[in-house]
C-alpha cells in the first residue's frame, strides 16, 4: 500500500504528499551501499526502484546537520514548482523516533532523538553539468543554455523565488540532454528576500559580489550565477573567477572573446 502512493505520484496520479519511512527503505533496500547514486556535504543521494519507474531518494546526512528551516523551505518550495527544466519532486518524509537507552548504573533512561529528513525526486542518471563543460556541440550547448534559462524564467516570474545556489552541480542533464534545475535548500521566496542575509552560504565562483559584500538577495543573484555558466558553457572552459579580477568578455561576431 505505501509503495503504491509512491508508484501513483510518479505516473503523474496524485500530487507530491509525505511518504512513509518504510516505502522508502524498502524501494532503497533499506539505504544500501549499493544503490548509492550520490554523495556530499548535504547527505546520500539512493536509487529506488518502483513497479513503474526508478527515484532519486536524498536523504540528509545525520541528525547534527540536519536544519529544520532549510529542510523545510526546500520542501515549500518544491511544492510550488513544476517545470520540464526543474528536477521533478515526488515527495518528502519527515520521521522522527525516540529510543530509550539504558543508562549504566543508574535507573534512568537517556531518551535518544533519531531523525530522518528525506526527499524524492525523479531519477536522472545522466550526471549534472560538471560533467559536460568541455567537449560538447556548439547546439547541445545553446540547448542546455537556454533550459536553464526557461527553468529560471519560470521560478523568477511564474513562482517569484529566488534559488541562491545555481551552479553546473545542481543543474542535472537527462538522457535528452534537457537541463533540469536541482537543489533548493538555500531558495528564497522573492518577497522574503528583500532583507539582508547574516548568515551566508555561497558557493565560490558563482556568488554574486553584492551578496558576499553585503549579504544582498534578489533575482540578480541568480543572473549572475547564470552568466558564470554560461560563460563556462560558451567557452568549454572551467573557471572560477577571482571576485577581485574578474574577466571581461565582448561578443564579436557571435563569440566571447576575453579582454
Amino acid at each position: 500500500m505505501e509503495h503504491n502512493v509512491l508508484e501513483r505520484i510518479f505516473d503523474g496520479s496524485i500530487r507530491p504528499t509525505d511518504l512513509k519511512l518504510s516505502a522508502l527503505e524498502s524501494i532503497t533496500r533499506n539505504f544500501s551501499e549499493e544503490r548509492i547514486v550520490g554523495m556530499g556535504g548535504f547527505g546520500t543521494v539512493y536509487k529506488g526502484v518502483l513497479r513503474n519507474g526508478q527515484v532519486a531518494v536524498k536523504r540528509i546526512k545525520n541528525n547534527h546537520t540536519i536544519d529544520e528551516k532549510v529542510f523545510q523551505r526546500e520542501v515549500n518550495s518544491l511544492f510550488h514548482v513544476s517545470h520540464k527544466n526543474i528536477v521533478r519532486f515526488l515527495g518528502f518524509c519527515s520521521h522522527t523516533e525516540h529510543k530509550a537507552i539504558e543508562n549504566e548504573g543508574s535507573r534512568a533512561y537517556i531518551y535518544a532523538e533519531n531523525r530522518e529528513r528525506i526527499l524524492c525526486f525523479e531519477y536522472i542518471n545522466n550526471g549534472s553539468l560538471e560533467n559536460y563543460i568541455t567537449g560538447l556541440q556548439w547546439d547541445t550547448r545553446y540547448f542546455i543554455i537556454k533550459g536553464i534559462c526557461d527553468g529560471l524564467q519560470y521560478l523568477h516570474v511564474e513562482k517569484q523565488i529566488i534559488h541562491m545556489d545555481l551552479k553546473p552541480a545542481n543543474i542535472l542533464i537527462d538522457h535528452n540532454m534537457v537541463a533540469k534545475i536541482t537543489d533548493f535548500g538555500l531558495s528564497r521566496m522573492e518577497e522574503n528576500a528583500q532583507t539582508k542575509s547574516t548568515t551566508r552560504v555561497s558557493s565560490p565562483g558563482y556568488t554574486a559580489p553584492e551578496y558576499i559584500d553585503k549579504g544582498k538577495m534578489s533575482v540578480k543573484y541568480d543572473v549572475y550565477s547564470l552568466g558564470i555558466i554560461i560563460i563556462e558553457l560558451v567557452t568549454g572552459h572551467r573557471s572560477i573567477p577571482d571576485s577581485n579580477n574578474v574577466s571581461v568578455f565582448h561578443i564579436v561576431g557571435g563569440l566571447f572573446l576575453k579582454v
